[in-house]
Parts: C-alpha cells; structure tokens; sequence
C-alpha cells in the first residue's frame, strides 16, 4: 500500500483511470522519427532521368547484319542477349564447322531464342555491318 501511495505521490501511478493521461499519437521510435523528417525534407522528383535507351540486357539497340561465319568476339557481342560466354561458344563451334544457315545455330545450347529475336541482324554469308543504333 505505502508503495501504491508513493507511486501516487510522485506521480507515476495516476489515481482514476479517467485520470490517466492519453497521448495524441503513438509514440515512434526514434530512428522512425528521424527517417519521417528526413523524406519529408527531401525534393521530390516528378521526371525520371534521361538515359541513353537500351535494350532488356542494358545494351543499346543495334543496326546492321552480323555474319556469324565470320564476325569478331567483340561484334558478336555488340548483339543483345549475347555476352562472353556465347560469343566465345559460337566461334569456337564455327571454327570446326561453319554454319550452313541459322537452324545450325539455333541448334546451339541456350541459343533458340536468342536467334529468334535477332534472327534481322544474323546472317551466314556476306559482311558483318553492325553497329550502335543511332537516333
């Protein structure tokens, strides 16, 4: 009891619970305060940055026909959807057997669909003309 009277008394405890007193809002931590203020105090943008376009696997779009019997590693690669990895696969195979058409390609591991979207830009015989589009 003496305690409850000195809870009382210093005004810990409050004596009636229509005395008790409640807050305006939920208390937020901290750290969540801090955050609040900070995005609030930041400008915000309603345009997105301007970038270069480039395509699903953040290369620019191309122009131009690769010869697949003849091009470079590096050509190769200028082409989406077509890194390291395949370009190397494709000279290497080309080097024992050049491709008659495509299909031979298309052949190739993981490479279908590759050639199916840049089927336009493959070709088996004449030069190699790609290059960056241009707008």
């Amino acid at each position: 009891m003496k305690s409850i009277l000195l809870a009382l008394a210093l005004g810990i405890v409050p004596a009636r619970a229509e005395e008790r007193a409640v807050p305006a809002r939920p208390e937020v931590p901290a750290a969540a305060a801090r955050a609040e203020e900070t995005t609030r105090a930041a400008p915000r943008v309603s345009e997105p940055l301007k970038t270069k376009q480039t395509g699903r696997h953040g290369k620019p779009p191309v122009d131009g026909v690769v010869n697949v019997n003849r091009a470079s590693e590096a050509e190769l690669r200028l082409l989406p959807g077509i890194g390291k990895g395949r370009a190397k696969a494709i000279v290497e195979r080309r080097s024992k057997r050049p491709f008659t058409d495509l299909d031979d390609l298309a052949r190739m591991k993981g490479m279908k669909s590759v050639v199916r979207k840049l089927r336009p830009h493959l070709a088996t015989e004449g030069e190699t003309t790609v290059h960056r589009h241009r707008p």
